[in-house]
Order: C-alpha cells, then structure tokens, then sequence
C-alpha cells in the first residue's frame, strides 16, 4: 500500500518524534509538580562527616554546630574550630580528618558543597522560623538518620506557599535533638505532636495573604521573641525584596 521510501520516512518520524515527546513530557510533569524539586539531590563532601553518627548516635545538637540560627537570617556551616573542639582527642589520627587537620593548622576553610539553596531573588530567614519553634525536620527532613545529607524537601515557592496556608500539616514542633528552645513549653516532648498555631487575624478584609499574629512575652534570655507559628504571608514582597 505504501512505498518503502514512505514507510521509512515513517519509521524515521516516529523514531525522532517519541523520544523528545517523552522528554518533554518529563520535564513538564516534573516541572509542575512541587514534591520533585532537587529532592535527592546529595553532592560528595571533601570529608566524609555523618550526621547519623554525630547527631544519630553521639546526641549532638543541631545548634551546637549550626550555631546563631535562633539570631541570623542564615544557617552557617561550622567552622572548623567547631569540628575540633572534639577532635583534638577524639580519633585525632583518623585518616579521615586529615583535610579538617589541615583546615584547622593552616586557616583555609574547607570547601564544602552546598546541598540547599533557594533562587537570589528569594530570601529566607531562618532565625523567623526557628523563633516559631518551627523544627529543622521540617524543611531538611531527619538529618540525624543520614549517613550522607540529601536534599529532603523541594523547597519550591509551590510548596513553601503550601507550607505557610497549611502550617499544621507541613509543621514539626521543635524536638529536643535540633537544641531549640528545648524545654519552653512544659511536659513530655511527644515525637507525633502538631503544632500549636498562634491566634491569627487576617490585616485585610478580603484577606491578601497578610496576618496579625499575638506575640507572647520573651521566654528565652537572649532569643528574640518565641512564638508559635502562624499562618504565613502570601504577598510576593515577604520573600521577594
């Protein structure tokens, strides 16, 4: 019926037009969707540091190495100063330490690689959701059952935006391992709580996404303000600015 110059033609079409149908598809579902997002993503570190031994196993806290979290905008890598408050005696002969021995005897810092960055144009402030006694988990996952750290969340404006009209479905409570604000609220730490919104009235009549929160007296020496989490804005200039 058909000639073999056609039928080739055919076959060549269909060859060519599969393929990058399938990839587009794929990238168009995995574009629109917010749970996908570099979720899995887990670059090698120039030290092979395991998060399972030391937060997992040993109980160090979050905020004994990720220090001024409560205070600062931003989570800063340790130093390595931190590293060898320990290892000056523990395993200081690990051959596994000995870019962190020559980090530390010469000043160069170590080049570790950054897992988890939002766009330049979006800010982030993390001292304003640890204030809310809003848990590390909640955005890194369980960092303490990780040998080597991988992305957990998308961290799309898709989900954060889920995040801030939903607080109590996305929320972990702080728990005692992230070392924030431990002990502010009386009773036993329950592993499965939710978390307790503050009373919220919206600013605008309809309401755009902006909400008035009660603010509780300062129970942490030092700690600006501790609060329960709300609901988080939704106008474009409370992360774009």
């Amino acid at each position: 019926m058909f000639t073999k110059e056609f039928d080739t033609r055919v076959k060549t079409t269909v060859k060519i037009i599969l393929p990058v149908a399938g990839v587009v598809a794929v990238l168009l579902i995995l574009g629109f969707r917010n749970t996908v997002t570099d979720v899995g993503y887990r670059p090698q570190q120039p030290v092979p540091f395991s998060h399972k031994i030391h937060a997992g196993q040993l109980g160090v806290k979050c905020v004994y190495c990720h220090t001024s979290v409560e205070t600062s905008a931003h989570s800063p890598v340790p130093s390595t100063s931190t590293c060898m408050n320990c290892h000056t005696l523990v395993k200081s002969d690990s051959p596994k330490l000995k870019l962190v021995r020559e980090s530390y005897e010469t000043g160069k810092p170590i080049e570790w690689q950054r897992i988890h960055k939002l766009p330049d144009y979006a800010h982030f402030n993390h001292s304003r959701h640890i204030r809310a006694q809003i848990d590390c988990s909640s955005c890194h996952g369980k960092v303490e059952e990780m040998g080597v750290v991988a992305q957990n969340k998308p961290l799309s404006m898709g989900w954060c935006i889920d995040c801030h009209r939903n607080p109590t479905e996305f929320i972990i409570p702080a728990r005692p391992i992230s070392g924030i604000f431990t002990g502010v609220k009386a009773g036993k730490y329950d592993p499965n709580a939710k978390a307790t919104l503050a009373q919220v009235k919206a600013l605008t009549e309809p309401q755009f996404g902006q909400w008035e929160t009660e603010i509780p007296k300062n129970e942490v020496p030092g700690i600006p303000v501790p609060k329960h989490p709300g609901y988080g804005p939704e106008n474009c200039s409370s992360c774009h600015h």
